[in-house]
């Protein structure tokens, strides 16, 4: 079996798309066909022409990928765009990311932004970042810390919701700026704060302070708390 070789790119340069073992580009670098690779890591500007697959992708520069990504770990730390869709199985976002179509993964860690112009698929969504899904975005926990501006979904669906104001670590005075907009809501368990939505279902559902909601709809258990706005709210099942 031949091993694949290691293909470092430093200044500027284009490559052919293959099977490689690590490929590094620092610089301006440009790989004109599919590749994949063991460990992608970019510190610099770079291009990918056709599909990405790796082990692991690491961007710390501004990456483009025109058409699909899939790895095992993907960390990033500058800009990501993403031409067609992205199946990943491990998420670190520190900088942002931008998907055309649809991402789907295990695991989200997001502190930056994101967004999906399709759907959002993972079994763990963890973010204190800023999101905006123009479809579903669906994982069997969902952890949101709203910590600034406005994120964005059409759809959330999960077994346990939580969307909550963060705390100011240093200045816990200082007035949280985090919003969610939602046109749709449903899980088991639910938890809402700053939250505006058309409609929240749930099996137990509570509202918390700085939501305006339409419509909530509960199989179980029900609650407005205290700084909430509940239009209307009914039983069912």
């Amino acid at each position: 079996m031949t091993k694949a070789n290691n293909l470092m790119m430093n200044g500027s340069g284009s490559a052919a798309g293959g099977l490689y073992n690590k490929v590094k580009i620092m610089g301006e670098g440009t790989i004109t066909d599919d590749f994949e690779c063991t460990l992608f890591k970019t510190y610099g500007s770079s291009e990918a022409s056709g599909n990405v697959k790796g082990g692991d992708i690491e961007i710390f520069g501004e990456t483009e990928v025109k058409r699909n990504v899939q790895a095992s770990n993907l960390k990033v730390y500058g800009t990501l765009s993403i031409g067609q869709s992205a199946t990943i199985e491990n998420t670190k976002i520190r900088g942002s990311v931008d998907v055309a179509k649809k991402f789907t993964g295990d695991k989200v860690d997001l502190k930056g932004s994101i967004t999906v112009k399709g759907d959002l698929e993972a079994e763990e969504f963890i973010s204190s970042g800023l999101f905006e899904v123009s479809g579903l975005l669906n994982a069997d926990v969902i952890d949101v810390k709203l910590r600034f501006s406005t994120s964005q979904v059409q759809e959330m669906g999960g077994q346990t919701i939580r969307v909550q104001k963060k705390k100011g670590a240093f200045l816990p005075f200082v007035k949280n700026e985090g919003f969610l907009e939602a046109k749709v809501i449903e899980g088991d368990d639910v938890f809402l704060e700053n939250t505006t939505a058309d409609i929240v279902r749930g099996k137990s559902v509570r509202i918390g302070a700085g939501c305006e909601i339409q419509l909530v709809e509960y199989y179980d258990e029900f609650k407005a708390l205290s700084g909430s706005i509940v239009k209307e709210h009914r039983k069912i099942g």
